[in-house]
């Protein structure tokens, strides 16, 4: 079970002080259910979090930010609390409408890897909506200079899933790959990641077919309508293609900074949390960038 009531011990790169009640609920957004969770005041911030994880990606987050933002997490269709797939859907639909039932006008998004692609996605088709953009370790689709290395790792993860469905064995695979192999980060936040690991039902390895699809053109091609300004970070120890994906995107976003996180892999916002947290809420809190 989850605790929706904070109180406030850390300073505010290290999960900061609240004492506020995270407010939960499942949004009935177009034909499927939402599970979000929203706490503090001021601009909202969205967090978006990444394929066979939820919204508790953001522990080392939720707190910190509460302090300057209202902030907004939520599980994807398919995962976390979230319904489950049952075909494919476009995940910037299924945002905008729960930004509707939240009644929130614009807002910040911050996503890592899938949940990078949606904010970057739902920024070039609903600009109106959004105020700034945060996408770490993200590979948008329509990117094809990934490694060949990458592409073996989820291969091997949706044969074994496919045939053997996802049990002890397959997470154990999915947790030792690149993709999910934390570097700096604490017992707390290992445990953290392996609790979701097994609380996904593995549907999506199981049955691509249900995977988001954000259609044509594909995000790399509208990012270069994006003009909210946009922070893009990438973890050190990523594996290549998320650099090489960073670097692609950073020359077609007009509005776009790009940083390394240093000691980080694939999820940098678990591996390096005191980093990740300050290089985005000094981004937030900033005035906009000047249009390049």
């Amino acid at each position: 079970m989850r605790i929706f009531v904070f109180l406030s011990l850390w300073g505010m790169f290290t999960g900061g002080v609240s004492a506020q009640k995270t407010l939960t609920g499942l949004a009935p957004v177009a034909d499927t259910k939402l599970y979000y969770e929203i706490e503090g005041k001021g601009e909202p911030v969205v967090f978006i979090h990444e394929t066979a994880l939820d919204s508790r990606q953001w522990n080392a987050q939720w707190n910190a930010f509460a302090r300057h933002f209202r902030v907004i997490r939520y599980d994807i269709r398919g995962f976390g609390q979230s319904a489950r797939a049952r075909d494919p859907h476009n995940p910037s639909d299924d945002l905008k409408a729960l930004l509707d039932f939240l009644k929130i006008e614009k807002a910040h998004l911050v996503g890592v890897a899938l949940g990078g692609n949606v904010a970057l996605n739902f920024a070039a088709t609903h600009p109106e909506r959004v105020l700034k953009i945060v996408a770490a370790d993200a590979n948008p689709d329509g990117f094809t200079d990934g490694t060949p290395q990458l592409k073996a790792v989820v291969n091997k993860i949706v044969d074994l899933a496919s045939h053997q469905g996802w049990h002890d064995e397959q997470q154990d695979v999915w947790l030792r790959s690149p993709l999910m192999r934390l570097y700096a980060a604490d017992d707390k936040t290992i445990i953290n990641l392996s609790e979701m690991i097994a609380d996904y039902h593995g549907d999506h390895f199981i049955n691509p077919r249900i995977d988001p699809a954000f259609g044509t053109p594909t995000t790399l091609d509208l990012v270069s309508s994006i003009r909210a300004p946009t922070l893009l970070l990438v973890g050190e120890k990523d594996e290549e293609s998320f650099h090489r994906a960073a670097d692609t995107m950073a020359q077609k976003i007009p509005n776009v900074r790009k940083a390394v996180i240093k000691g980080a892999g694939h999820l940098s916002n678990m591996d390096k949390p005191k980093t990740f947290n300050k290089l985005v809420i000094n981004f937030l809190s900033t005035s906009p960038m000047t249009i390049k």
